[in-house]
């Protein structure tokens, strides 16, 4: 069977149109507004160039989309580009001129060259820029933080074989032409859009579960090598270890630990009513603060979704809920300064040693279940953890 190219191109159309529009509901649905976006655009990129580049096989617009397809696909490889540095939480003025410049070349080069040329007027300028684009961005997929997630070199891998694919089309093309029999019968039209339906669908894919792993109670973890996130804020794992230090040294010479989370609930809600960005700003807002009005030196630790643990020293009970009602006030007091003007509802549940014990576990548990309690009873901020066998607990309204 013979493939002619309208009908390729209309089957890589609606192939390019399934998964585009998919995503793109999807980041829309998610109000996502971090590398999901610009992921979202280079498939809308690359939704309109197929659209185009079928324009023009039906001869509709003749230079015009000749030109506007290319630089629709340098858009598309500068995105994913531009998506996988926020990822990865660089810089994208730059990358982002870069990519303006390379597709700018690409539209007036083919508006130049498609007197002569026709079709395949600007062509090689828009390869290149494929290739160097691509390659970048598969280089970028393999950068720290991405490259820990294993859907992460994957997407390297579909981005680093359009750059091989593209850099053997463009290589071929000028050694020996497009009429070429090698050129037209293996890296022809035909055959770079069953290459593009391939590498859009695994693309798809591979960008929505890496986008999953972007949410605003997860996003810090992948921001840094030695156990502190890039605001200071220790993970789970790395918390949790100093905790058990610290609490076996407090043991051996009897002195007092309050170990206090904070939680702030109701997250989900506000992010299907509001977005993601909410979300991530209410986030950021309650890490810095518990940071700010945390003693200098307490320790300062995630403590799973929506929570955050705080180890100081405290030798009483008052002293304890002086602390935690400090960093309850705090929190509010910068949540009422942010723009957005949404407030979860926050609590703060304290666990002290001479309570408790020293076992670090059972601190963080009671901790977390007074934090729990105190963010359902608007009347209390800090709830302080009774005995383990006590049904009752402290409750003191700050």
């Amino acid at each position: 069977m013979t493939l002619d190219l309208f009908s390729v191109t209309v089957m890589t159309a609606i192939v390019a149109s399934v998964a585009s529009v998919t995503f793109i509901l999807d980041t829309l649905l998610r109000r996502d507004t971090g590398p999901g976006r610009l992921w979202a655009v280079a498939f809308f990129c690359g939704l309109a160039t197929t659209f185009a580049y079928m324009a023009w096989s039906a001869g509709v617009g003749g230079a015009v989309t000749v030109a506007v397809g290319n630089t629709l696909f340098v858009c598309v490889a500068g995105f994913m580009l531009l998506g996988c540095r926020l990822f990865n939480d660089r810089a994208l003025t730059t990358a982002a001129i870069v990519v303006g410049l390379l597709a700018l070349a690409a539209f007036v080069v083919a508006l130049i060259e498609y007197p002569v040329r026709g079709s395949w007027g600007g062509w090689s300028v828009m390869a290149a820029s494929l290739v160097v684009l691509f390659a970048s961005g598969a280089a970028e997929s393999l950068r720290t933080p991405m490259r820990r997630l294993p859907s992460a070199w994957t997407l390297s891998l579909v981005l680093a074989v359009a750059a091989a694919f593209y850099a053997l089309r463009l290589v071929v093309f000028l050694a020996l032409g497009p009429e070429s029999a090698l050129f037209s019968t293996w890296l022809g039209s035909v055959s770079a859009s069953i290459v593009t339906v391939i590498l859009t669908m695994v693309a798809a894919m591979v960008t929505s579960v890496l986008r999953s792993h972007r949410t605003s109670v997860q996003r810090y973890e992948w921001l840094t090598s030695n156990g502190v996130a890039a605001d200071g804020v220790m993970l789970s794992r790395t918390f949790a270890g100093a905790l058990a230090d610290i609490s076996e040294r407090a043991s051996w010479r009897h002195e007092g630990i309050a170990v206090i989370v904070l939680r702030a609930d109701g997250l989900d809600e506000i992010g299907d009513a509001f977005g993601g960005d909410v979300v991530d700003a209410i986030s950021a807002t309650c890490r810095h603060a518990v940071r700010v009005y945390a003693p200098a030196a307490a320790l300062v630790g995630e403590d799973g979704d929506g929570q955050l643990a705080i180890c100081t020293f405290a030798e009483s009970t008052a002293d304890t809920r002086r602390i935690g009602g400090a960093l309850f006030r705090g929190v509010i007091d910068e949540l009422t300064t942010t723009d957005h003007g949404r407030l979860p509802s926050v609590g703060v549940g304290a666990a002290l040693t001479q309570i408790v014990g020293h076992d670090p576990d059972v601190l963080l548990s009671a901790a977390r279940e007074s934090a729990l309690r105190a963010a359902r009873i608007a009347e209390a901020s800090v709830i302080v953890a009774g005995p383990p066998t006590s049904s009752s607990s402290d409750v003191a309204s700050s």
